[in-house]
């Protein structure tokens, strides 16, 4: 059962979605704001440690854009193999593969063998010689 607002697997919609992530730059906007807007906090002068939470800060920040690109890769590779599954194989793919089958049935007499031929065809949604 389908859901009405599901969207339609296609390769305009898959597409689509990786032009999304790729343009979807905002957080690394934000991250680069934060970051200039960070105030130092100075050194203190008893154990010199300079500005821990400042580079705490930015360490955090530098992490949370790490998680989302990889997320961005992870997002891009599954729509890569769905893009693949729709796509389906090469068309010189294909005839290669009825070859393989029709090489298994190479006993069969001729007439079986056109049949076979022509079912291998359509299951491979190659034009057929019906």
């Amino acid at each position: 059962m389908s859901n009405d607002n599901t969207p339609q697997l296609t390769m305009e919609y898959l597409l689509g979605k990786i032009d999304q992530i790729a343009s979807d730059t905002a957080y690394l906007h934000e991250a680069i704001a934060a970051l200039k807007d960070m105030k130092s906090e100075p050194a203190f002068a008893d154990n010199h440690q300079g500005d821990n939470a400042g580079m705490a800060k930015a360490q955090a920040l530098g992490e949370v854009v790490t998680c989302r690109e990889t997320t961005n890769q992870q997002l891009i590779a599954l729509y890569r193999q769905m893009y693949e599954d729709i796509k389906g194989p090469a068309p010189d793919d294909r005839i290669d593969q009825v070859r393989r089958i029709l090489g298994t049935f190479a006993e069969a007499d001729q007439e079986k063998l056109g049949i076979m031929m022509n079912v291998a065809m359509k299951m491979l949604g190659l034009p057929t010689n019906d």
